[in-house]
């Protein structure tokens, strides 16, 4: 859930550099990047059809600049002095007179890559490209990041809601396949991150945002960039289709706890320490059948979880999306590491709390039919590499960047091994029971229940409004991209507006017909990783050694084999039923 957007207020507030220092904290983790989710930015200049209006940026500032290419030679990454923070470090600024300025503002958790507008940033200060990492900034500063925090950063991006649904990935897997599958797609993932990274450092132009987009059209074409650019939109609504799910549940069972506490009223299972959900759906059906008449009071009747509360939700929520610079959530920011932290220590505790209960070890061995269900979540949990250039770029020893990926993709792994083995071990009731939601298995009146879903809820009403922040930003800079020379991609309430209500529609139509995250994030998971983590990797790869001459049958069997496993994880999503 994640630590979602880390460092983005200078993108959206472009305000100047008294007030962005004003401004400080790291965002939550996320799965986006403006520039890998198809936002066109051109360098050191703003879009005045942007959400800023004139008045927002400094007009001298829009300056047409020719940046030189270099071509013919191999480059290791240049020197770019980020604004980038974490929750283990402090912020860093910019500096004009340092070596290279990338007249750009990278905000690593959702992977905001775009355009400054701070007059220190003006691209006529750009100097030689090869200078070394090394050297320090005029205030002796360095702007890298220590390889831990670097370590970290990947760690705290990737934490996302497949938390909640770990164990349930496990159980339609089993424990022991399980453990395999997670441990081989974080492999399959870390190795594409790497091909990724290699092809940057041979392929990216000088002076630019090469990422993902940039690389595909430069090397495999035009087609590559749009199919790019579609499934990272993809990926952010399916982020805000999840996210809406489970501020929908967390406002429910919230509202319905403090009714129940005002009114001294005993909730109907105070008295378990866990529940099965799927029993009770079971015994409401055989109820019905037998046409009994079960009386709801009116806040029942009024406060439904699948049918009126999302509506609910979007009242409160629809002000704060048309916000034409959300800066004022990025406030929250540090919430994320929390989140995750206070999961961690839920699981634990409750996994201590219930002791060892899996009697049938023997049976564990065995893969179940619906173990894709498992692949396709890992293809989100793992997802970081429409983002992975440019956290790796801030990296001050550029030397350790495979060793730092390689820790940070074992610490993710075992972040998720640790939470789905232990509370699918620990689960005292049947393993089926288990809910892509880990909440929905304890009652209302849990007191640590209680208090991750008032966490979790406060975090998403903060995360959300970002969201949606960047996917209309992203639709609006693709809209300018394909319809050059027209009015249709320029800043208008209007459109922001109607983008904003057709968003929430599609959030309340999944929140009140299908409900299920485990299901969204594993079609999410498996539709965006087939091209971000199996296709577009090893069509890069292809084309890179091509262009060098290298490229053998055997390297083309082998990555073909790559793509074949990201088409296979896709469609079988569509025979399994969980």
């Amino acid at each position: 859930m994640r630590d979602l957007i880390r460092n983005y207020r200078n993108i959206i507030s472009r305000k100047s550099e008294s007030d962005s220092e004003a401004e400080s904290q790291p965002l939550m983790a996320s799965i986006s990047s403006s520039n890998s989710f198809g936002t066109v930015l051109e360098s050191c200049i703003f879009n005045p059809e942007s959400d800023l209006s004139e008045s927002d940026f400094d007009k001298n500032s829009r300056k047409s600049t020719t940046l030189p290419i270099y071509t013919g030679m191999t480059r290791k990454f240049s020197k770019r002095s980020l604004k980038f923070s974490s929750p283990f470090s402090g912020s860093e600024k910019y500096s004009s007179s340092n070596t290279f300025n990338s007249c750009q503002d990278f905000s690593s958790s959702i992977g905001i890559y775009s355009a400054t507008n701070d007059s220190s940033l003006d691209c006529k200060d750009f100097k030689d490209p090869y200078r070394s990492f090394e050297e320090p900034t005029t205030e002796g500063k360095s702007t890298t990041q220590s390889s831990l925090v670097t370590i970290f950063s990947i760690w705290n991006t990737t934490m996302g809601s497949s938390l909640l649904a770990m164990s349930w990935g496990f159980e339609k897997t089993g424990l022991f396949s399980g453990i395999f599958i997670n441990i081989a797609v974080a492999a399959l993932c870390l190795y594409t991150c790497y091909i990724l990274l290699n092809v940057s450092e041979k392929h990216g132009v000088l002076g630019q945002s090469h990422e993902v987009c940039d690389l595909c059209k430069e090397l495999l074409g035009k087609w590559a960039e749009i199919l790019a650019k579609i499934f990272s939109v993809v990926v952010l609504i399916g982020a805000d289709i999840v996210y809406w799910i489970l501020m929908s549940n967390f406002l429910y069972n919230s509202v319905l706890f403090f009714y129940d506490f005002i009114n001294s009223k005993a909730s109907s299972d105070a008295n378990m320490t866990v529940l099965c959900p799927k029993e009770a759906i079971w015994d409401l059906k055989n109820v019905t059948n037998l046409n009994l008449d079960i009386e709801k009071s009116p806040f029942e009747q009024y406060w439904n979880l699948h049918s009126t509360v999302p509506i609910f939700l979007a009242v409160v929520m629809f002000p704060m999306l048309n916000f034409k610079s959300p800066t004022f959530f990025t406030k929250f920011n540090s919430l994320g590491t929390v989140s995750v932290g206070y999961i961690i220590f839920f699981v634990a505790v409750k996994s201590y709390s219930f002791g060892i209960n899996l009697p049938n070890w023997d049976q564990e061995i065995y893969l179940k039919s619906t173990f894709s269900a498992l692949s396709g979540m890992l293809s989100l949990s793992y997802f970081i590499h429409n983002i992975i250039i440019s956290i790796m770029r801030s990296n001050k020893n550029q030397q350790n960047n495979k060793r730092d990926l390689s820790i940070a993709f074992g610490l993710i792994t075992f972040t998720y091994l640790f939470l789905g083995v232990t509370f699918y071990i620990a689960f005292p009731l049947a393993k089926s029971c288990i809910e892509d939601n880990i909440l929905n298995n304890f009652p209302k009146n849990d007191n640590l229940t209680i208090i991750a879903r008032i966490l979790l809820l406060f975090q998403l009403f903060t995360v959300f409004p970002l969201l949606s922040f960047m996917l209309r930003n992203d639709i609006f800079a693709n809209i300018r991209m394909i319809s050059k020379g027209t009015n249709y991609g320029n800043f208008s309430y209007k459109k922001v507006i109607f983008i904003n209500c057709i968003v929430l529609f599609v959030c309340i139509c999944f929140a009140c017909f299908l409900p299920r995250i485990g299901t969204l994030i594993r079609y999410t998971g498996a539709a965006s990783g087939l091209v971000y983590i199996f296709m577009l990797p090893s069509l890069l790869k292809m084309a890179s050694l091509k262009k060098e001459g290298n490229l053998t049958t055997l390297r083309t069997i082998f990555y073909t084999l790559i793509i074949s496993i990201g088409v296979l994880n896709l469609f079988s999503q569509f025979f399994i039923s969980v």
